[in-house]
């Protein structure tokens, strides 16, 4: 096949982290004390539980919200007055807690790929972090394009953000293939949108009987047998 770009996933593919959750509600319960907020520690998990809850409906559509309108509805279920402040304050303390660490292959990888073909990221995430953090690592300029569900209102698995993005970066479904470690979200969602999926194997995911690597690592030359 004649390869013209490749699109990547993030969590997973380009970097692994998570959420410390424990200190991540401290924070957000010291904060909203010292805004005059008398919160409970058990009210404010609970409300945030509700408005994560209200997140997975919208995703289960195949649609995304923003960080800020996820934490609008958290603040309304704990009845918390809010503007653009306290939510940009949120979402940064967001980013502070949640810790990532890129795969140390990553760079060379980008570069390898960057001189080669179109390079995009497809996150999905509420959360604009992902393009933060490839810009504060000096990486984001090996990307042609860098999306998150959140700025499209789709996400994976809906062919929407496949096929938005292939229009953006002029290249046609049956020349890109997509990378990720997510068998519903990323090879699933490419298959239907008729783009080649790669799937970088991870645990407690389902089978997938498709092309499959180890890590982020082995892409390049996979890519080697994919155009011979």
């Amino acid at each position: 096949m004649e390869i013209k770009a490749i699109l990547l996933d993030f969590g997973g593919t380009l970097a692994e982290g998570g959420l410390d959750w424990e200190p991540y509600h401290n924070a957000i319960r010291n904060y909203l004390v010292s805004q005059g907020y008398n919160v409970d520690m058990k009210d404010l998990k609970k409300a945030l539980r509700g408005a994560l809850s209200e997140l997975e409906k919208i995703r289960s559509k195949g649609d995304e919200m923003s960080f800020e309108e996820v934490y609008s509805i958290f603040l309304t279920k704990l009845g918390v007055g809010y503007n653009d402040e306290v939510l940009n304050w949120l979402h940064e303390n967001f980013k502070q807690h949640y810790k990532t660490s890129f795969y140390s292959c990553v760079e060379d990888v980008l570069k390898d790929l960057s001189s080669k073909y179109k390079v995009a990221m497809i996150s999905n995430t509420m959360s604009d972090q992902p393009k933060i953090l490839l810009k504060q690592v000096q990486m984001d300029h090996y990307f042609d394009l860098l999306v998150c569900s959140r700025d499209l209102g789709v996400r994976k698995p809906n062919p929407k953000i496949f096929e938005i993005v292939l229009n953006r970066i002029g290249v046609k479904a049956n020349e890109a293939v997509h990378v990720g470690d997510s068998v519903e979200a990323d090879m699933y969602g490419a298959q239907n949108a008729g783009i080649t999926g790669v799937w970088i194997k991870t645990e407690d995911q389902p089978p997938w009987i498709g092309r499959a690597i180890s890590s982020i690592c082995e892409l390049p030359k996979l890519l080697e047998t994919l155009s011979n």
